[in-house]
């Protein structure tokens, strides 16, 4: 019995220690951020969503550089602040890291997240840093959901994974798990992306267009491959032979499917991205080719006033966007304007193309 007393206090400070080693772990769940946290988190999350879209232009790509670059500067600035706890100066860093990583420079985003871990261990935007890294040993980041505290960032983690390796359908399923319980801003930057994966779901991601189709602009070089895999009428233009772009850029520009059928029009370049109009155009021929020269000018002729609020009657494409609203092929934006310089999508284009190829 006096051995059971003189226990006792042993006993119950190694409980006492256990509770408060156990408080320690669950105040990695309970950690909350300052708004100035929060405001980098979602700067980064916008810089972020923007490196997954491909072939943007060289406009968009400089501006994105310089984005991330204020993004650098003014996170070091808000680090020089020496009373921030460490819990976000560890967030801070691995932000940091994000954004080397980003712009290309691995080792200064290596460098990052040691600063990350050595302020505090389990932060989750560290986590994410180090398996962009090729520091974790598993592939699958959600194996990491009992270290860290947001295990929906893991989720979003793996959905932006599989969508790199054109996993669609699996990237779509973890977006949506993601945004259930993301904070907006997370939602409103990766929207595009989710809703893109969306799109490409039942792509065969091994098809020689999946890549193409992925792209948020595409070219005319581009847009004719899209419809050359669509299309028997143009794959039997092209003799059923492989050419290369420029090649068979050269044959549809000779048979007149990239010209105005309501007036004459500039000449198209193949490198020029495609426009709503432009697909229109294109469309519109492609069409009444297939039914053996069709009526080109159906509308012009006889309309006084424009049906679409922002087409002018006198638009050399105007029988074009009419005939491929007409047709369904296309829709107006707003049930009133086509919106004919908006650039289009390859996914969106390709959506076009099957239905000239099922009309009938």
């Amino acid at each position: 019995m006096n051995v059971l007393k003189r226990l006792l206090p042993l006993l119950s400070a190694l409980f006492a220690f256990s509770c408060t080693s156990l408080q320690q772990d669950v105040s990695i769940e309970q950690i909350s951020y300052s708004d100035e946290v929060l405001s980098f988190e979602a700067r980064m999350a916008s810089l972020d969503a923007d490196s997954f879209l491909k072939n943007v232009d060289d406009e968009t790509r400089s501006l994105n550089a310089q984005k991330i670059e204020e993004f650098i500067v003014d996170i070091e600035r808000a680090l020089s602040d020496k009373s921030i706890q460490k819990a976000a100066r560890s967030r801070l860093f691995a932000l940091e890291g994000k954004a080397f990583f980003i712009h290309g420079d691995k080792n200064k985003a290596s460098s990052m997240y040691e600063k990350s871990i050595s302020e505090y261990k389990g932060d989750t935007e560290a986590v994410i840093l180090a398996y962009r890294l090729g520091l974790l040993e598993n592939d699958n980041i959600e194996d990491k959901v009992n270290e860290v505290a947001e295990k929906s960032l893991l989720v979003l983690e793996n959905a932006l994974t599989f969508y790199a390796g054109k996993k669609y359908a699996d990237s779509v399923a973890k977006f949506d798990e993601a945004f259930l319980t993301l904070d907006e801003f997370y939602q409103i930057s990766y929207r595009k992306i989710r809703d893109l994966a969306w799109s490409l779901r039942n792509v065969d991601s091994d098809s020689e267009s999946a890549d193409l189709l992925s792209l948020p602009e595409i070219t005319v070089s581009q847009m004719l491959s899209i419809a050359k895999s669509k299309s028997d009428f143009l794959y039997n233009l092209a003799g059923g032979k492989k050419m290369s772009e420029r090649e068979f850029y050269y044959r549809v520009f000779s048979y007149g499917l990239l010209e105005s059928a309501s007036a004459e029009s500039p000449a198209v370049d193949s490198g020029t991205l495609v426009s709503k109009i432009l697909s229109a155009r294109f469309l519109w021929n492609l069409y009444n080719a297939k039914k053996g020269g069709g009526d080109l000018k159906k509308y012009s002729g006889k309309m006084k006033k424009s049906p679409v609020l922002d087409l002018p009657l006198d638009s050399p494409d105007f029988d074009a966007v009419l005939g491929c609203v007409e047709n369904e092929f296309m829709s107006l934006e707003d049930g009133r304007n086509f919106k004919s310089e908006k650039n289009v999508s390859g996914v969106d284009f390709s959506s076009y193309v099957e239905k000239v190829e099922n009309s009938r």
